[in-house]
């Protein structure tokens, strides 16, 4: 299977977005993290993913958007995304 594009877009300080980067690292799923604490402008870009609110981690897998997810979802949505890409 092709690996799905993945942004993770989060802080190192955020329980959630340490919780969702494990379990793809353990899952040994690539992806590209996005520190908002690094990137404030990045703010307002994952406040438009979510109609307007700031909640993080915002995880965009190919055109889909997933805010702070459990880990069960993020699982769902890696394997769908990694099979439509088959």
């Amino acid at each position: 299977m092709k690996q799905p594009n993945i942004a993770v877009y989060g802080s190192q300080q955020c329980p959630d977005t340490i919780r969702a980067r494990k379990w793809l690292d353990s899952e040994q799923v690539q992806y590209e993290f996005k520190d908002l604490d690094e990137s404030p402008e990045l703010n307002d870009y994952v406040a438009d993913l979510n109609n307007g609110k700031r909640v993080i981690p915002a995880i965009q897998i190919d055109n889909s958007v997933l805010i702070n997810p459990s880990e069960q979802e993020l699982a769902s949505a890696v394997q769908q995304a990694a099979a439509e890409r088959s």
